[in-house]
């Protein structure tokens, strides 16, 4: 079969793994799968954001059709550089020229800035959501997505999402069982549980930010989560009315005190599914959710995997 040929565009200061993660992923398919060129304005070296670490490039001019995918890469530099004229025309030239576009994290800005964003949605890196939503009002930002496709656009939220971006791809163009080989090759899900706001570190941050009676309550819960942990009962633990408490714990917390009890509970049963052979069941009562299916319910809400794919990616 021909190779396709894939586009990299590259500018000072890119985010290493930004490149460094999506062409493994293109190699783990075979070295006869697809074509790789890493451009840039120059040519040559271009400096990473990681120092020491270079990637050399062709000049942006000799890059040859067909571009079957341009794909372009972020990092901290990005929302900066994509202010540059020069850099922005060149990636609306490659777009112009190439069947589809992937931004992976802030590359993201690039494309806006080409106008191949408008009236899109997209993600970009939850860190600057923000700033992209702020400087283009005609995006539809979402925040939680790993990657999202609007018809021949692809964007992916930061550093990590890249991967899953190009297996993505690599599902379209190769179908799902050499996806699935290049994810195994790689050791990452194929498809990724959950979106940007995974819970593990994101909770932890949220937890040590509350304050006072909130924060020993969350302690509380953690510790109790088979008991009856409706936002009512635990108000009036604190001694809060249940419009205040609940009004704090999304201050706190971002999350509303049923999701927050059932991000907690799907942390520790997730933990015991990982590191033991106990039965569903029972681990569903232990940690309180009453039974097997309610909790499987739970787990595709909060990290879009049932407790099964969990315990047969990672159990030990």
């Amino acid at each position: 079969m021909t190779p396709h040929n894939i586009c990299f565009f590259i500018f000072p200061g890119v985010a290493s793994y930004d490149v460094a993660g999506p062409v493994q992923a293109l190699r783990a398919t075979g070295l006869d799968r697809y074509n790789v060129v890493l451009g840039s304005v120059t040519g040559g070296l271009v400096e990473s954001d990681c120092p020491g670490v270079a990637f050399g490039s062709v000049p942006t001019a000799s890059v040859i059709d067909p571009i079957d995918t341009l794909i372009i890469p972020g990092g901290n530099a990005a929302p900066e550089a994509a202010n540059d004229p020069v850099l922005v025309q060149w990636v609306g030239q490659l777009a112009r020229r190439a069947s589809r576009v992937a931004c992976v994290c802030t590359g993201a800005f690039f494309a806006a800035e080409a106008g191949l964003l408008t009236g899109r949605r997209a993600a970009t890196h939850w860190r600057f959501c923000d700033e992209l939503e702020h400087r283009f009002r005609n995006i539809k930002v979402e925040r939680d997505p790993i990657w999202i496709r609007d018809g021949g656009i692809w964007t992916s939220a930061g550093i990590s999402a890249g991967v899953d971006l190009t297996l993505a791809l690599i599902e379209e163009d190769l179908g799902i069982e050499v996806a699935l080989q290049a994810a195994r090759e790689l050791v990452v899900f194929f498809k990724r549980p959950g979106g940007q706001s995974q819970f593990s570190t994101l909770l932890s941050g949220q937890i040590a930010d509350a304050k006072g009676p909130l924060q020993d309550l969350l302690a509380w819960i953690a510790d109790n989560l088979q008991a009856d942990l409706r936002a009512e009962i635990l108000a009036d633990r604190v001694g809060m009315s249940l419009r205040t408490f609940a009004r704090n714990c999304v201050a706190h917390t971002g999350m509303p005190p049923a999701k927050l009890v059932e991000t907690l509970r799907v942390e520790a049963a997730r933990e015991a599914i990982e590191k033991s052979d106990t039965p569903f069941e029972s681990i569903a009562v232990r940690y309180g959710f009453g039974d097997e299916q309610r909790m499987r319910r739970a787990f595709v809400r909060q990290v879009r995997a049932t407790p099964n794919d969990i315990r047969t990616r990672f159990g030990r």
